[in-house]
């Protein structure tokens, strides 16, 4: 399982040129399900990115997890993130799981969250979507499971 994250002040989804949804302050998620992913890469997932230090507080840049921020976050399906782009000029996309499962599995992931972070908005699983945000720092980390 991979994710990419970025801190945001504003992040908003547009499918179909209308506002799907939209978040302030927080941190935008783009998560990819990987073909060999279980629950248990779910699990660490979550628990990496509700306690990972991406936010800035009381001791300065990078000294707050998202857990009990109370700030808002967006997540979005990208299969695009298993990309082999080492070889060759066009990208391979064998390592990202078949969209039947990837979705059971998103689905699965955006459910364990919620559990524990109430302030989670979600893009379109499998839609084209247009994603503007706003990027501050610039912070962004690259997580793998």
């Amino acid at each position: 399982m991979l994710a990419t994250v970025q801190r945001v002040s504003s992040a908003e989804i547009v499918i179909d040129g209308e506002i799907f949804t939209s978040i302030g302050d927080g941190c935008l998620m783009f998560v990819c399900i990987e073909k060999d992913d279980v629950s248990q890469n779910i699990n660490n997932m979550v628990n990496k990115l509700l306690n990972f230090r991406m936010l800035d507080g009381p001791k300065g840049i990078t000294s707050s997890p998202l857990n009990d921020s109370g700030k808002e976050v967006l997540i979005v399906s990208q299969f695009t993130l298993a990309a082999i782009t080492n070889k060759g000029n066009k990208p391979s996309f064998h390592k990202a799981a078949e969209p039947d499962n990837a979705k059971l599995m998103y689905d699965e992931f955006v459910r364990e969250f919620k559990k524990s972070f109430p302030n989670v908005k979600e893009g379109k699983f499998g839609a084209f979507m247009e994603i503007s945000l706003t990027n501050t720092g610039p912070l962004t980390f690259n997580f793998k499971t």
